[in-house]
């Protein structure tokens, strides 16, 4: 199976939000998924914060957060999570986007593909720009990052990637 050829984003309600959870506590490091809030590991700290975010990106790109996650799912199994959130400092209507995926998803064509779908969520939502922060040693982020047209810089041990849609 090609997970790449299969890929969707779905949004999130509290069902997805519980298996975006399990699939971070069996499949990612929580620093990739959410803040190091409260020590090490899945705490009721970090659990509480990732579900109110998720909560709160469920009202979308115009709602009060200005943001909308969404999860991504490859070949039917939940593989991840891809966010927008609008950045009303860029004086041109853009936004900064973030993803992971479980680590058993990784290198398999699945990250290209929900970026390329966000994008195009980007699109429809009348955004001309949507940028991504990594760190400089991130390159699998920075490989997909640039596949997808962004011109990449490098700033203090991040790289900031824009794509002009």
């Amino acid at each position: 199976m090609n997970p790449s050829a299969d890929v969707t984003l779905v949004d999130v309600d509290r069902a997805v939000a519980d298996q975006l959870l399990e699939l971070a506590k069996r499949d990612a490091s929580p620093d990739e998924v959410a803040p190091p809030l409260g020590g090490p590991g899945w705490n009721l700290e970090r659990t509480a914060w990732f579900f109110s975010y998720h909560h709160a990106a469920a009202g979308g790109l115009d709602g009060p957060a200005a943001e909308k996650s969404w999860a991504v799912y490859a070949g039917g199994h939940i593989a991840g999570s891809v966010r927008l959130k609008r950045d009303p400092d860029a004086g041109i209507p853009s936004a900064e986007t973030g993803i992971w995926l479980g680590r058993s998803f990784r290198s398999r064509g699945v990250g290209s593909a929900a970026l390329e779908l966000v994008l195009a969520e980007a699109r429809r939502a009348g955004l001309k720009r949507v940028t991504a922060r990594t760190l400089v040693g991130n390159r699998g982020a920075q490989r997909l990052l640039a596949a997808a047209g962004a011109e990449l810089t490098q700033d203090d041990g991040t790289v900031l990637a824009v794509v002009e849609l």
